[in-house]
């Protein structure tokens, strides 16, 4: 939702919720004569049909290289496999996805969601409750320094309207709604960038932020496991011969609709989609997962081809 074109598949409808705050009821719709993404509902696969994606040989191939997004729709929690070994291959392979300069977005991230970050990538995110509003906040690539750019991606612009027309992009602040999940900010790892928080709460809590996740080669045994590194420590490493590599993780804390258009600067790949590709043809629905009852945004090819990211430069370190 980058706001350089008025060809959007979306007209939002504003209604008022204390003051500019916009009505989290105004669902927008979409009509087969729009350009853009049509609905494709939230997650479908089954559990079983995202552990088989993560231990593929798809996504181990995927965690060697750079520069992908795959996006999880609403629903795609109570599906996430949550017990591979730490130190296992599985493990490790979705560690290493982020690391080689990758992205992680969880559309519609819940308490699952958390459980997923925190063990993977030892983490140690916490929930709050969501008892207000949110605003969005200004996150800059060093932190107190306004004289640097904004660490917060174009994909998440400001919207933009133009009399009825609607260009794309968040609002300045957004209500909240019965399924939305935030976290304490105090838990999130250092360097996060933080979207939307409700600051002066105490706790502070966010709907919305972008962690990074960095590895480098082990500096002690040739050969050995990548180590995980703090990101505020990477200057560091890099000054000691070990440069870091580094991707993000986008956790979305309600669903976004639109989220899934290509707007990202990467490939942009449906998770949930590619974990059909691993389904049996069982369409029992999995225990906790609930009937979506409003249309929602969700990629409806698996491969949606973007501009590639250079990732041979320091941009995409840290």
């Amino acid at each position: 939702i980058s706001g350089e074109s008025p060809r959007e598949p979306l007209a939002l409808q504003e209604t008022k919720l204390w003051g500019d705050m916009p009505d989290p009821k105004a669902i927008p719709t979409w009509s087969a004569n729009q350009n853009g993404i049509a609905p494709a509902g939230a997650a479908a696969a089954l559990p079983i049909d995202y552990r088989s994606m993560f231990t593929s040989d798809m996504f181990a191939t995927m965690s060697d290289t750079c520069c992908r997004t795959i996006f999880f729709p609403p629903g795609h929690g109570v599906r996430l496999p949550l017990d591979f070994e730490l130190d296992g291959p599985f493990a490790k392979r979705i560690r290493n996805f982020v690391a080689n300069r990758n992205t992680l977005l969880f559309n519609g991230a819940d308490s699952y969601t958390i459980e997923f970050m925190n063990r993977y990538f030892a983490y140690e995110i916490k929930q709050v409750p969501v008892i207000s509003g949110f605003k969005r906040r200004e996150s800059l690539m060093v932190l107190g320094d306004p004289s640097t750019a904004s660490a917060i991606p174009s994909a998440y612009a400001v919207e933009r309207r133009v009399g009825a027309s609607y260009y794309g992009g968040l609002p300045d602040k957004i209500a909240p709604t019965e399924d939305m999940v935030s976290v304490d900010t105090l838990s999130l790892p250092g360097a996060s960038i933080i979207i939307y928080n409700n600051w002066p709460r105490v706790p502070t809590g966010t709907p919305a932020f972008i962690t990074r996740y960095c590895q480098i080669e082990d500096p002690y045994t040739e050969g050995g496991q990548p180590m995980k590194v703090e990101v505020l420590e990477c200057p560091a490493a890099e000054g000691r011969g070990f440069p870091c590599s580094c991707g993000f993780i986008h956790f979305v804390g309600w669903d976004w609709l639109g989220s899934n258009n290509n707007v990202w600067d990467s490939s942009v790949l449906n998770g949930d989609d590619m974990s059909l590709f691993f389904s049996l043809g069982d369409t029992t629905k999995p225990k906790g997962a609930t009937k979506s009852t409003t249309q929602r945004l969700a990629p409806e090819q698996i491969f949606q081809v973007n501009d590639q990211e250079d990732c041979s430069g320091p941009n995409c370190h840290f």
